[in-house]
């Protein structure tokens, strides 16, 4: 499974300060989706985890990959 560390590792070509903004859209995601599940029994955050990855394998600047990790805390999350 996908974790926020290989994300991240993946991101060698940002500054690590733009990494670390990274991390950080990552918790702030992880903690808002906190007990929702996807119907495969996955917790949710899988799926924002995995856009990330696309956009840091198509080497995305940082603001896009944080677009990624969060964009559906506005809508599935209190």
């Amino acid at each position: 499974m996908q974790t926020v560390d290989s994300l991240v590792e993946k991101l060698d070509y940002l500054a690590v300060e733009q990494r670390e903004v990274i991390r950080r859209a990552y918790y702030f995601a992880e903690e808002a989706h906190e007990g929702q599940y996807r119907r495969s029994g996955d917790p949710y955050i899988v799926h924002p985890l995995a856009v990330g990855k696309i956009l840091a394998d198509m080497h995305m600047d940082s603001q896009s990959v944080q677009a990624a990790l969060l964009h559906d805390v506005i809508e599935d999350t209190h």
